[in-house]
């Protein structure tokens, strides 16, 4: 009799504990679906978030394409035949998805490979931070900040009165906001690591969830959080969603193909750090405006010295500029996340880059673009993660290919 009490004591605990858990779960989930349904679809996908994860979350990027770039003919003689089928050989063999060579004002090469091509959307990773900074350069040209070592707080007015309001929008972009650091990979549902990516509504997290430990624009931390803060920041200071203001600042200006940048819920903050899906040729044209120093039929869209600023390392990290990468100083192996060697992961580098002053857009899986001023040429490779596949993705080997085929015409 004692044991069928303690067997009945234990089963209405279980009941209680199971309805318990229901009502706790039901009310967690109905207070974000959107957070859950992504949490439960990047577990089953191993860690990523395929784009269909999304869907009615996306805004609409527009563009003002005109025409494709046609490939040179004849190419440049010191881009033969063997060279172009040797490096598209490479990017093939290393899961590439598109390869765009520019150089001297002409496309010299346009490759995609399996299903995609020239109007495929490619989610560009990390790039899409590189386009951020430019937009706030963009922002600052239109006169609606007033420069770079503004403070953030005028915009992210929460901030007023605490010590985030010494935050420049400098510091921002140079990835030395001073914020505790953000890639933790705590993939816990409640972790603000992953709440700040997945979240359907974010921006409490982003704006005050992350402690500020340092001294802003002493310490590196690559932060897709700052990112993130700079889409809030745009749109309050113009008053227009971020892709929006993307289109009519920088993508329509370029004559680029439009496309799409994630939200974190319909109608509410973009994700510009990490999730704007473009045609390859619309980050090429990026690349080309960089090369010509922010000048489109004859017109800067740029403020006075943003080249100089963008390309100036941060004292935080000297192989960082305003939210781009540069070619110096040299490593083997370079980590987003870290200054100087990786303790772990870093992208392999087999040789240093032969121009020095050459920049590059680097996202997640070697979404690069590199910028070569002393060659005048833009490339572009897109593709998969290299540390899941084989063989491992050398960011100096196209740089340095076509910059020693271009430099043999002048011996």
């Amino acid at each position: 009799m004692q044991i069928q009490k303690i067997f009945k004591t234990i089963s209405i605990a279980l009941i209680a504990l199971v309805g318990l858990t229901v009502v706790v779960g039901g009310a967690l989930y109905f207070e974000d679906p959107l957070f859950w349904k992504r949490y439960i679809l990047i577990a089953k996908n191993k860690g990523t978030v395929p784009q269909s994860g999304w869907a009615g979350s996306e805004y609409a990027v527009a563009g003002n394409h005109q025409r494709f770039f046609k490939v040179a003919d004849p190419r440049p003689s010191h881009f033969s035949a063997d060279l172009l089928n040797e490096i598209t050989t490479y990017a093939e063999e290393h899961h590439s998805s598109s390869l765009l060579i520019w150089q001297d004002g002409q496309l010299i090469l346009r490759e995609h490979f399996g299903d995609y091509d020239a109007e495929s959307l490619i989610v560009g990773k990390s790039m899409a931070k590189m386009i951020a900074s430019i937009v706030v350069g963009r922002a600052i040209k239109e006169n609606y900040i007033e420069s770079l070592d503004q403070p953030a707080a005028d915009f992210i007015t929460e901030w007023q009165g605490t010590k985030r309001e010494q935050i420049s929008i400098r510091h921002m972009l140079h990835m030395a906001a001073g914020f505790e650091e953000f890639y933790t990979l705590d993939m816990s549902p409640f972790s603000n690591f992953t709440r700040s990516y997945l979240s359907g509504h974010n921006e409490d997290i982003l704006i005050d969830g992350y402690e500020l430990i340092n001294e802003p624009g002493t310490q590196y931390d690559y932060s897709q959080v700052v990112s993130d803060l700079l889409a809030l920041l745009v749109e309050r200071a113009t008053g227009k969603a971020y892709g929006q203001f993307l289109s009519e600042a920088l993508i329509k200006p370029i004559g680029a193909q439009g496309g799409e940048v994630m939200m974190n819920r319909p109608d509410g903050l973009a994700h510009a750090g990490c999730c704007l899906l473009l045609p390859s040729e619309s980050w090429l044209r990026v690349g080309i405006l960089l090369l010509n120093n922010g000048v489109v039929d004859g017109k800067s869209l740029f403020p006075d010295g943003w080249m100089k600023d963008y390309l100036a390392p941060s004292p935080a990290n000297p192989a960082m500029g305003l939210h781009i990468w540069l070619a110096e100083p040299y490593l083997e192996r370079r980590a987003w996340t870290e200054v100087g060697p990786p303790k772990g992961f870093g992208v392999w580098h087999s040789e240093p880059y032969l121009d020095p002053d050459l920049f590059l857009f680097d996202g997640s899986g070697n979404q690069v673009m590199y910028i070569i001023p002393s060659e005048n040429m833009v490339i572009l490779r897109t593709g998969k993660f290299s540390f899941r596949v084989k063989p491992e993705w050398d960011n100096a080997y196209l740089p340095n290919t076509l910059i020693r085929a271009s430099r043999s015409q002048s011996k």
